[in-house]
């Protein structure tokens, strides 16, 4: 597929741009952006010889050119229990940096690369930065990450082994953003590359969703139970069973109780997501207040007859012990799916027959402190 096949359109006021256009979001009222357009794909156009997300590279509006995808193969999807029910675990927390932020790193790496861009700036505390050090690393541009300064030393610790300079930023979670904002502004060489804005990252993100798709004999499952935070997972699946089905499963954003600002809007059935505090939580990687996505993410809540529920901490850790006592080692942002699922089991609330996806987003090695105080 050609790249000037689709085009940017501002998921607000319509607004329609190149996608050779180095911009992050709406020129013309700062909205976020998604695509007018975007294409299907059936079984046929799966390029069956590649191990890799290229080879659903007929769903992608990117191409993939000279990138290097770092080996990252189809993740397991496995079959396991949650309450005594029966569910398949999509194992994204297996992905070459430790993450499903690697999907949409490598589509987005390749997109900019297409573009010239020669310097990556991002703001992220943890699986983002690293999937975007990784990639760049990979494919010989530079990384710059921007950080809360309130982040465990430990989760930059990839990063900078990818090579990646970490600039730690004083205040809150905002204040990286629009540091690593100005940061891009300033240098002409540079992209701010947006895991929470990007469409382009999310189109990545969404082979997850085709992966399934293909691993359950190009049939969709009935249920799919996601940790949502910024909605890149999320709005993703949403693309991905859209694109390879009329009847997508029910979608269910997760997120930590104490900070649920889609469930708060889900609940009062806005149009908007409203920001909320950002409590704490071990589920760090879904502790955003304020999601750039949130009008796409009730969209697809909607579209897909699902739904937005939250879960407490104790919540997530007795799915985390549930998870590790099978052998799936994860951290505590990455079970907060499964902790919704396995509290509707308990709660008695009706499953509905077929097939049930949980995605683990990634893995315990990026949490071993966390772990080790939750295990004593």
């Amino acid at each position: 597929m050609s790249m000037v096949s689709v085009q940017f359109r501002c998921d607000l006021c319509g607004h329609l741009e190149p996608l050779t256009q180095a911009i992050w979001r709406c020129p013309v009222c700062g909205g976020p952006l998604a695509f007018d357009h975007l294409p299907t794909i059936d079984p046929a156009e799966i390029i069956r010889a590649e191990p890799s997300l290229w080879r659903y590279a007929a769903a992608l509006p990117v191409v993939r050119g000279e990138t290097r995808a770092l080996g990252s193969s189809m993740t397991p999807l496995v079959a396991g229990t949650l309450a005594g029910h029966p569910v398949r675990f999509k194992l994204d927390s297996l992905l070459p940096t430790g993450s499903f932020k690697d999907r949409g790193a490598s589509v987005m790496i390749a997109w900019l690369k297409s573009i010239g861009v020669q310097r990556v700036i991002v703001d992220s505390s943890g699986n983002a930065a690293a999937a975007m050090a990784g990639f760049a690393a990979a494919n010989g541009l530079a990384c710059i990450v921007y950080a809360p300064a309130t982040t465990s030393p430990g989760k930059l610790v990839q990063s900078r082994a990818f090579g990646a300079r970490v600039v730690l930023v004083d205040g809150p979670r905002d204040a990286v953003a629009t540091a690593a904002q100005e940061a891009a502004r300033q240098d002409p060489t540079a992209f701010y590359a947006s895991h929470n804005w990007h469409p382009v990252f999310v189109e990545g993100v969404k082979t997850w969703a085709l992966e399934v798709w293909e691993q359950l004999g190009f049939a969709t499952p009935t249920t799919a139970w996601i940790p949502t935070g910024g909605g890149s997972a999320f709005v993703g699946g949403w693309r991905g069973f859209r694109a390879v089905s009329d009847t997508p499963p029910a979608l269910v954003a997760v997120q930590p109780a104490a900070c649920a600002p889609v469930v708060a809007a889900w609940q009062q059935h806005l149009e908007e997501v409203q920001p909320v505090p950002a409590g704490e939580t071990i589920a760090e990687g879904t502790k955003i207040g304020a999601p750039a996505r949130g009008r796409q993410i009730l969209s697809a809540i909607r579209d897909t007859a699902g739904s937005a529920t939250a879960v407490s901490e104790p919540e997530i850790a007795a799915a985390l012990n549930e998870l590790w006592r099978q052998g799936l080692y994860v951290e505590p942002t990455a079970a907060i799916g499964a902790a919704a699922f396995r509290a509707a089991v308990e709660r008695g609330l009706p499953v509905a027959d077929g097939e049930h996806v949980i995605l683990l987003t990634g893995n315990g090695l990026k949490a071993t402190e966390t772990i080790a105080r939750l295990v004593g």
